[in-house]
């Protein structure tokens, strides 16, 4: 089921966020401070974060590159006009999309399955299922089978493979995945090796052939990207031929 964490200072419009999602029966919990939001996103990761802005000078202001340091999901921002400064900045600081108020309920719910549409998390009752040729995926149910047969992958690399997957055609530093999957930040040399490993072991479970991987692709000097190219057995037999 796809989780969503709605952040704002103003109860009244939480509650109202949530109250439209609940609808969706999407899973939605509410922070209305900081450290509640941020304890929230470490206990429980959401599968997106909405963030609405108070005013000018508010916490909600400086919370949005810390939400994006501890977690790659959508963020959604939700501000009113007069606050352009204050979108932009939240944008450049990694959220992915904004809405203004007042908003219909439509465009809400529309711009954030957008979000969710983009990490291959859909409509309600989706479940979290990816089949990619002869690779499927189960999300919700850590779930991995090659050509049907069920694939054994410690937790860690369950959870690099779900970032990357989540994140599909877009490249994740290599701070990024660890600070994700480990729970720690680290410099990039020191993540680029500790990846390196578990990179090389989930590529021989998962990869038709792990030395020219189809799926977790190196973007050299940056981190890993996840291609969700369909590599069926015709392919690969005309790749070996």
């Amino acid at each position: 089921m796809t989780t969503i964490l709605v952040i704002d200072s103003d109860k009244r419009i939480a509650d109202r966020m949530a109250e439209i999602l609940q609808a969706e029966e999407l899973v939605t919990s509410i922070a209305t401070e900081g450290e509640e939001a941020l304890r929230q996103l470490n206990e429980e990761p959401p599968d997106a974060v909405v963030l609405g802005l108070g005013p000018p000078g508010s916490w909600e202001h400086d919370l949005c590159r810390e939400i994006r340091e501890r977690t790659i999901a959508p963020l959604l921002v939700v501000g009113k006009r007069g606050q352009e400064f204050a979108l932009a900045r939240s944008l450049n600081a990694g959220a992915d999309a904004h809405i203004l108020k007042p908003f219909t309920t439509r465009i809400f719910l529309s711009q954030l399955y957008a979000l969710l549409r983009r990490v291959g998390l859909f409509r309600p009752g989706h479940a979290g299922q990816f089949d990619i040729g002869r690779l499927a995926i189960n999300v919700f149910r850590r779930e991995v089978r090659v050509e049907g047969r069920p694939v054994d992958l410690t937790p860690t690399e369950f959870e690099i493979l779900r970032c990357l997957l989540n994140n599909s055609g877009r490249p994740l530093t290599y701070r990024s995945l660890v600070r994700q999957v480990q729970g720690y930040d680290c410099s990039s040399e020191e993540a680029r090796k500790l990846l390196k490993v578990h990179i090389y072991n989930l590529r021989k479970k998962i990869e038709p052939l792990p030395e020219k991987p189809a799926h977790i692709l190196n973007v050299r000097g940056f981190g890993y990207l996840f291609e969700r190219r369909r590599f069926n057995r015709e392919t690969l037999n005309q790749t070996l031929s």
